[in-house]
């Protein structure tokens, strides 16, 4: 894995969207239920996970994707080619 602007950028979206997440869902003052501070840990970790799955696949998947593409077309060209 290499290390460049996409992944610094989806690294910090990710700290950043857990951390919203995890404000977000605190309880109000007087509030009779709430979410437990481990049921608000989970669920800022799955926010975060979230954004690390998203800008992954934005970020390198589409690359994968045309790679692919091209791998498969040179292999009909090859192949077109030894007849």
């Amino acid at each position: 894995m290499t290390f460049d602007l996409i992944t610094a950028l989806v690294v910090a979206g990710a700290f950043t969207a857990g951390v919203l997440v995890y404000q977000r869902t605190a309880p109000p003052a007087g509030a009779a239920t709430a979410l437990s501070r481990g049921e608000r840990l989970a669920v800022a970790l799955g926010a975060a996970a979230t954004v690390i799955v998203i800008g992954g696949y934005l970020g390198s998947g589409f690359r994968g994707i045309e790679h692919a593409a091209d791998a498969q077309s040179e292999g009909v060209v090859k192949s077109g080619a030894g007849r």
